[in-house]
């Protein structure tokens, strides 16, 4: 079966996203209908370009990068096939970075990969920061945490303190191509985005937004037992 730029680009963003459902990979365009999504797919998953993740937690297909995927990605990509997994926690997260993405690009922007973004710096002591995606939108991008509710507060406020280390660090331009940055925090709800603007460290030398999954137009997704 010959490949098309559109299968290997499709492979690239199944090996960045981690994973996708039928009904996000249509929504980002990669095909018109659910049976040409189906029809395609199933000739992918035959020559190993693309995996169905078998998982009871949700109700439609999800795919994932084959492991023939690493024959047509660069190496960086291809290294992160080697850790995949089908946990409730995994999936739902996976999902809904991908909501948002589709929500916050529906409105105009370029948007990064976590795995494009992980950096570690120095600024008085060792940092490391690991965003779940980047938008970029005129000059200053933003920096995407996507929340479930699963984080210990004093582990996302580590997350800040990051955040605020490179700020003040003036290593950005360095690490990401831009003098600055904004970061928005999208969560489950009203009462968690309280909790966590509560957590922001003083003097922040970045701004720090926090929205929930239904103000930015994201579908969430549900929890599983």
């Amino acid at each position: 079966m010959r490949t098309t730029t559109r299968d290997i680009k499709l492979v690239g963003d199944l090996s960045l996203s981690l994973l996708l459902s039928r009904d996000q990979i249509i929504e980002l365009g990669y095909f018109g209908s659910v049976t040409r999504l189906n029809a395609r797919m199933r000739k992918l998953i035959e020559i190993g370009l693309v995996r169905r993740l078998e998982t009871p937690f949700f109700n439609q297909s999800l795919y994932t990068a084959g492991p023939v995927a690493q024959e047509i990605v660069s190496y960086k990509i291809s290294k992160l096939l080697e850790s995949r997994t089908g946990s409730p926690r995994f999936v739902r997260h996976a999902l809904a970075c991908a909501n948002c993405r589709i929500a916050l690009c529906k409105k105009g922007g370029e948007w990064r990969f976590e795995q494009q973004l992980w950096r570690k710096f120095h600024h008085h002591k060792d940092f490391e920061t690991r965003p779940d995606g980047m938008l970029i939108t005129g000059s200053i991008p933003i920096f995407l945490e996507i929340d479930m509710g699963h984080v210990a507060p004093s582990k996302f406020r580590e997350k800040l303190i990051a955040y605020d280390a490179l700020a003040k660090s003036r290593k950005c331009q360095e690490l990401y191509g831009f003098e600055s940055f904004r970061l928005l925090t999208i969560t489950t709800g009203p009462l968690r985005s309280r909790h966590l603007r509560a957590l922001l460290p003083s003097n922040c030398g970045f701004e720090f937004l926090c929205q929930t999954f239904e103000e930015v137009g994201a579908r969430p997704v549900p929890y599983w037992s």
